[in-house]
């Protein structure tokens, strides 16, 4: 038995290792014979940024942007491959591969449910509906628990909380011991107790296996994002299952181990190939890492073994804790999407519109998050993708440290200590959305009193011990000379929707003379969020027409230019022209007012150096020091001193310089 306990350290380092590294080169296989196999579906949207803006008229196609969909199926199968092979090497018990059958059929067939989604997304330009996939879904959870509880002594077994409820507690178990966590008594076929508990086994794994593999498939927006935290949340799933190595009471330990192991080293040999970067097609000019998708056959299959590795373990909760990343991403698409969005068409009156008949747009409506999941809304403001999953793994790991810690913490008083400090984790990113959604027009620099100009901010404007709470997106032309009332005084520094804030920016730059510069903050506005401003849209048509206007008396136009048909698009991939209003404006748009804001600068290479040392800023500088503008408004030429240029040196607060975020010491 010592030398048994000793060896096998060494065979789940093996296993783990040996899973890594099958599931990487079946990925990289796979992504070599298998490279077509790119989803064909588009989901619209006016803030894609994954649209390149740079591809031609025709012949355009979404699978040019998408990478190929083996990831999934490549790493269930090591999964499952290299499952089998260990129960061989540890020589299993005949409990031992039921259980560890059941769990390896339950992720296969969850990612069958998800590769019939990749493949309808290859081969008909649209994945399951989503009550299809749901449907598939809870079909292979109540699969999976009849399974569990037919094949195996401890599926019949029920045990806490359950059994300390009200009225279920008495049916399920009638003369339970009050220092058990679990019934002694295993139900058998005729008693109340083994229908009662079959129904409740039915219902929780249903609830969880479904949720949880859609909170996983939620979370994989962005390249390597939901990888990292099933890594950290299969981890910790490890780690706390190693409590339960008991051959005699618990000879299921050791399968619950392995399936942790597998879980998280399938994804640890996944992940070379779906490194995050700070790629994104719109903006910016990294090079992409990630060279395929897991799709949602990864998703949804490493979902499941998740769910089963939980109600296996008996830890529902735990998963709570652990997964709280997935449920902040599953929580914010349903609330948003599912609840908030729907109630507010229906039952919601802005007073503000209330005189219009004008469809008020749902991203006016006071939702939490521009865009969900969560992640998508920090995408969209403009944060960084490489930094932001990064910071999402580290947030997963927190949640994964401290549901290890509720695990393993011996008295009653330290687990409800950590589940507190969770909840406030978890709020406090919550509460992020509703910090960063808003924005304000203030003067930059705030500090001086005289020959400062106006900026678009986002968050609050405070600073609590020199830790700034709001950020800066972007600085216009006009200066703060343009403020002629007390009430636009009063209207700085008010939080505010995105849409108000660059129609006030379009408007004073347009006081101010800058035409260009305010017809293209009026034209950040989507049109369906400028129809409930007909002052902003009747002055953006009259901006618009007097470029317009000018350009043809300056520079007529000639008879083939006035001939010249429209382009023909094809392909199911429409142009990238619906405007991203949360996207700082680069100096190309305000140097020509009629530029379709979203062309990419010829000269610009698509694939640059993703640099680790490298700054991502999201606000670039709208004009160099001397820029020349088409005369607009009598002037030729407009003075370097109408632009400011954004690499001023920037003050860093002492949480900044104490962590090191910045870049200015190394």
């Amino acid at each position: 038995m010592v030398s048994q306990w000793f060896i096998l350290p060494l065979y789940l380092c093996l296993i783990f290792v040996a899973c890594a590294t099958i599931s990487f080169l079946l990925c990289y296989i796979a992504k070599s014979l298998f490279s077509r196999f790119r989803s064909g579906e588009f989901k619209p949207g006016p803030h894609r940024s994954d649209i390149r803006s740079d591809l031609p008229a025709s012949g355009r196609d979404i699978k040019t942007i998408e990478l190929p969909l083996v990831g999934g199926p490549a790493m269930i199968l090591a999964l499952i491959a290299t499952g089998i092979g260990a129960g061989f090497l540890l020589h299993f018990t005949r409990d031992q591969w039921t259980l560890l059958i059941i769990g390896l059929s339950a992720t296969a067939g969850y990612m069958f449910v998800g590769f019939i989604d990749d493949w309808h997304k290859v081969f008909s330009n649209e994945g399951l509906s989503e009550r299809s996939k749901f449907v598939g879904l809870l079909l292979m959870s109540i699969v999976a628990a009849l399974l569990y509880f037919f094949l195996t002594n401890n599926g019949k077994q029920s045990y806490t909380p359950y059994i300390d409820l009200p009225i279920i507690g008495p049916l399920l178990c009638p003369g339970r011991h009050d220092q058990l966590t679990y019934c002694k008594n295993i139900a058998t076929f005729g008693q109340t107790a083994y229908f009662v508990w079959l129904l409740l086994l039915i219902l929780l794994m249903s609830v969880i296996g479904t949720v949880t593999a859609l909170s996983v498939d939620f979370s994989d927006g962005i390249d390597g994002l939901a990888g990292g935290l099933v890594f950290s949340t299969a981890l910790a799933f490890g780690i706390i299952v190693t409590g339960n190595f008991d051959p005699v009471h618990h000879p299921e330990g050791i399968v619950l181990e392995i399936m942790s192991l597998l879980c998280a080293s399938s994804v640890l040999g996944f992940l070379p190939l779906n490194w995050p970067s700070s790629w994104a097609a719109r903006r910016g000019m990294a090079k992409r890492r990630a060279k395929v998708y897991m799709g949602d056959s990864g998703a949804l299959g490493l979902g499941g073994i998740l769910a089963m590795i939980a109600i296996f373990s008996r830890q529902e909760s735990s998963l709570l804790l652990i997964g709280c990343a997935f449920v902040l991403e599953g929580l914010s698409a349903l609330m948003s999407a599912k609840l908030m969005t729907p109630f507010f068409r229906k039952r919601l009156l802005m007073l503000r519109y209330a005189s219009t008949s004008v469809p008020v747009h749902h991203t006016e409506f006071p939702k939490p998050f521009l865009a969900t999941p969560l992640h998508h809304h920090f995408d969209l403001i403009g944060w960084d993708r490489r930094r932001l999953v990064y910071g999402a793994w580290a947030l997963g790991a927190c949640f994964a440290a401290l549901g290890v810690m509720v695990g393993k913490a011996p008295e009653t008083w330290e687990r409800y200590l950590v589940r507190i400090l969770v909840l406030i984790l978890a709020w406090l990113v919550w509460s992020s959305g509703s910090w960063t959604r808003r924005y304000f027009v203030g003067k930059h620099p705030a500090e001086r009193t005289r020959r400062r100009r106006l900026a678009l901010y986002y968050g609050y404007p405070y600073q609590v011990m020199g830790l700034r709470l709001y950020h800066l997106v972007e600085i216009i032309e006009a200066s703060e000379n343009v403020i002629e009332t007390p009430a636009e005084e009063l209207a700085l520094w008010q939080r505010m929707n995105i849409y108000d804030a660059r129609a006030m920016l379009g408007l004073y730059c347009y006081r101010a003379g800058y035409f260009p510069a305010a017809l293209v903050q009026w034209t950040r506005i989507p049109t369906e969020n400028r129809a409930l401003r007909p002052e902003i849209e009747r002055l953006r048509v009259e901006v618009e027409n007097r470029i317009a206007l000018e350009k043809q008396e300056t520079q007529p136009m000639r008879l083939e230019q006035i001939m010249r048909p429209a382009p023909v698009i094809s392909g199911n991939l429409p142009p990238a022209d619906l405007p991203n209003p949360h996207e700082p404006i680069r100096m190309e748009e305000t140097m020509d007012g009629l530029r379709s804001w979203t062309k990419t600068p010829s000269n610009a290479p698509f694939d640059g150096d993703d640099n680790e040392d490298e700054e991502h800023h999201a606000t670039s500088s709208l004009h160099s020091e001397a820029a020349h503008i088409p005369g607009v408004n009598g002037n030729s030429e407009v003075s370097s001193a109408s632009f400011h240029h954004a690499d001023h040196p920037v003050e860093r607060n002492w949480l900044t310089r104490f962590l090191r975020i910045a870049s200015g010491k190394k």
